[in-house]
């Protein structure tokens, strides 16, 4: 069995550095996250993502404005629209956008419609007519993905990098963004030896990772020890620490904060334990119970050993005194069985009578 072991973490966190090219791919030109947010008629808002394997993903809207319609999502790339017809919606009415995130989760965009003329942030003003909402509606729902892009889209992209970086095996090497330019790119490429360095050197078996090593420690009891370091509860562990390590936050970025919270809320989930996967507290317990069944074994052992040695004690080991005592014994019945012999010799036909 080849050892498991770890390329060492600063390794890794420059290979991590592919996080940033994944993120220039996922928020892309003009830092949308995919999405072209237009108006195809004076009262909808249009949104359509790409082709391309990166950013955003539609996956629906609702609307509760008065007098509007949505239609879709429809078509590859997907679209979608929300028209708001010919009367203005009230305020505090709003409209929901769902996207799907490169890293498998979802992510909500709520607007509200406002009658200020100074509208908060996921905020739009009601104008005049809804053609004026519309291009108010337009112009807050390119503010609001921005902002999800710099933020919530980031943190998911670093984390789809990272699973695509470390989830491989032989059959599925690393991915990278086709590239550069990142921004644009449309296609992911498989990593070579060249460009990409394998996290984990050690044997990817498909078998179960405890029967890489096998002792027996009783003539009926073998236990299985073995560990991969690609074992899922350790490799999120890893890639877990690996994306903080590689991911950067900058005390002037005003989307710094906001990144860092969704970026904290998809490790934590991972390192505390997601139902139906693997975590490294299963694994020490496996080994836990190893380890008890082994200890057990040796108290057994142990008192074998001992029964063993006051058994070969009593043969081997006799007292003196009781040696001594048998011996003497011996030797007085001896004495008497020769005194006896001697007398017998002795004895004729005229001594008998």
């Amino acid at each position: 069995m080849k050892a498991p072991r770890f390329t060492p973490l600063l390794k890794l966190c420059l290979v991590l550095a592919t996080t940033g090219p994944w993120a220039l791919a996922d928020v892309g030109v003009g830092g949308l996250g995919r999405i072209a947010v237009s108006s195809l008629a004076a009262t909808s808002v249009d949104l359509a993502d790409d082709a391309s394997p990166f950013g955003f993903k539609l996956s629906g809207a609702v609307s509760g404005l008065t007098g509007s319609t949505v239609t879709g999502p429809a078509g590859s790339p997907a679209s979608l629209s929300v028209d708001l017809g010919p009367v203005n919606p009230n305020a505090g009415e709003t409209v929901r956008f769902t996207f799907a995130l490169p890293d498998g989760t979802s992510q909500d965009l709520t607007l509200t419609a406002t009658a200020s003329a100074t509208p908060g942030p996921n905020e739009f003003t009601i104008g005049a007519n809804s053609t004026a909402t519309r291009i108010n509606l337009q112009t807050a729902l390119t503010q609001a993905l921005d902002t999800l892009a710099a933020t919530t889209l980031s943190a998911a992209s670093a984390i789809a990098a990272a699973n695509d970086f470390f989830n491989i095996d032989d059959a599925n090497p690393p991915q990278r963004v086709d590239g550069p330019p990142f921004d644009s790119a449309t296609a992911l490429i498989d990593g070579t030896a060249t460009d990409t360095v394998n996290w984990y050197l050690g044997e990817g078996g498909s078998d179960s990772a405890r029967v890489t090593a096998v002792a027996r420690v009783d003539q009926s009891l073998t236990l299985s020890y073995g560990l991969r370091a690609n074992e899922e509860g350790m490799r999120l562990a890893a890639q877990s620490i690996a994306v903080f390590a590689a991911v950067t936050f900058s005390a002037t970025d005003p989307d710094a904060e906001a990144r860092y919270a969704a970026l904290k809320q998809r490790l934590t989930t991972t390192l505390a334990g997601e139902p139906g996967k693997q975590t490294i507290v299963e694994i020490e317990g496996d080994v836990a119970a190893v380890q008890i069944a082994l200890k057990a074994a040796k108290d057994r052992h142990q008192q074998s050993t001992s029964t063993l040695e006051q058994l070969l004690q009593q043969v081997e080991g006799a007292p003196t005194e009781e040696v001594a005592a048998k011996i003497l014994a011996l030797q007085t019945s001896l004495q008497a069985t020769l005194q006896t012999t001697a007398m017998l010799l002795r004895t004729n036909l005229l001594e008998y009578l």
